[in-house]
């Protein structure tokens, strides 16, 4: 049997071996890899969660043929909008220099991880979250990739959002 893993954090330190700030054992990463490889996985798509991550994923995939990656603001982290030193707009453009980048041509699959998580709020405020998930719509519009989506504990809120975009004529098929 063959498998895509379609969510891999591997620019979380843990894969590295440091657990909350703190090393725990040795670098074990390229070993990982190799586990995945003998249980059948062909294809990993890295998700990144905020701008750092999408710069550490689209890297990743430099040197694994066999990797993918996704560029977009995971819900959790959608205050790092409005915390960059020039502002959500300036934020929204590192994303697009990222994804319109020549190396991530080919190796960018998805638009996220990006959505809204209402069981987290200590992450994010929920006003945050609608706001910036809203915005990550203009960035697959513009690329035309599709959105790899977050939903959680969220009503109505997240369908309302999708309808409203769809109705604006971002999802529908082109």
């Amino acid at each position: 049997m063959k498998f895509i893993e379609i969510g891999a954090n591997l620019t979380d330190p843990i894969f590295r071996g440091i657990y909350r700030g703190r090393r725990v054992h040795e670098d074990d990463f390229s070993h990982m890899l190799q586990r995945t490889v003998k249980a059948g996985v062909e294809k990993i798509i890295v998700t990144a969660g905020c701008v750092k991550e999408c710069n550490e994923a689209l890297e990743l995939t430099k040197n694994h043929d066999n990797f993918f990656s996704t560029v977009g603001c995971h819900p959790t982290r959608c205050s790092e909008f409005e915390e960059d030193p020039g502002g959500p707009d300036k934020y929204y453009q590192k994303l697009v220099d990222i994804v319109t980048s020549e190396s991530a041509k080919d190796k960018v699959v998805a638009i996220g991880e990006c959505g809204l998580d209402y069981d987290r709020f200590k992450f994010c405020p929920k006003e945050i979250q609608l706001k910036y998930f809203e915005r990550q719509f203009q960035l697959s519009e513009l690329t035309g990739l599709p959105m790899f989506l977050h939903n959680r504990n969220t009503g109505t809120d997240f369908i309302d959002i999708l309808f409203v975009n769809f109705s604006k004529n971002t999802l529908k098929k082109k």
